[in-house]
């Protein structure tokens, strides 16, 4: 019965994977310049932390910012929400985040996100994950 649990599991984690990549092509942000969106203070230290890294572990985000698992991931889904590319991926139990790399490379050139730059300074001045 485990191994069933076990495989469903892992084809939902799957699926949601799929469906986050779709999201993207559906909602692509292109090259708009017009990106009126306003992240909370929090939600600018979660972003900048998958900004800066290729791929980070849901667990290392919530250490390294002093949140739990759970506030982290409320965060990374009103980032979403509010129509950042987050990207999730399943590898075994841990959950893995990034940005689509199109975002990234729009939010170098314009900071389309308006990041706050002590926040910025803070987070990559500290020890990385």
């Amino acid at each position: 019965m485990y191994e069933y649990v076990a495989e469903v599991d892992s084809k939902i984690e799957k699926l949601n994977e799929r469906i986050d990549e779709l999201f993207m092509l559906v909602t692509p942000m292109g090259s708009s310049e017009s990106f009126e969106v306003e992240l909370t203070h929090r939600e600018q230290e979660v972003f900048v932390i998958l900004y800066s890294e290729d791929k980070v572990c849901l667990k290392d985000v919530a250490k390294r910012l002093g949140f739990t698992e759970e506030t982290v991931n409320r965060y990374v889904s009103s980032l979403i929400s509010k129509g950042v590319p987050v990207l999730r991926q399943f590898t075994g139990s841990d959950l893995f985040l990034y940005m689509d790399l199109k975002f990234k490379d729009l939010q170098a050139k314009k900071n389309i996100m308006k990041i706050n730059e002590s926040i910025s300074k803070n987070l990559l001045s500290e020890n990385p994950i």
